[in-house]
């Protein structure tokens, strides 16, 4: 059963400080889609998943707080 009916998934792009990537995460997935040395490079990414997959996503700064939805 898909507990989630209706409510689309979203990618967040985080930073990993252990790392030191940033990283685009599904919520609720275990797994890291990809990861990536600057938060560019991930955003260019994750811009490109959401139009493809028709989803939404939130950035996070470097210390995890919310930057910005889309």
């Amino acid at each position: 059963m898909n507990e989630d009916k209706g409510k689309k998934a979203i990618y967040r792009v985080l930073y990993n400080k252990e790392d030191r990537t940033w990283q685009i995460k599904k919520d609720g997935a275990k797994r890291v889609i990809s990861s990536y040395p600057t938060k560019d490079e991930a955003l260019k990414r994750v811009k490109e998943l959401s139009e493809s997959k028709d989803l939404n996503y939130i950035v996070h700064k470097k210390d995890g707080k919310f930057q910005k939805k889309k």
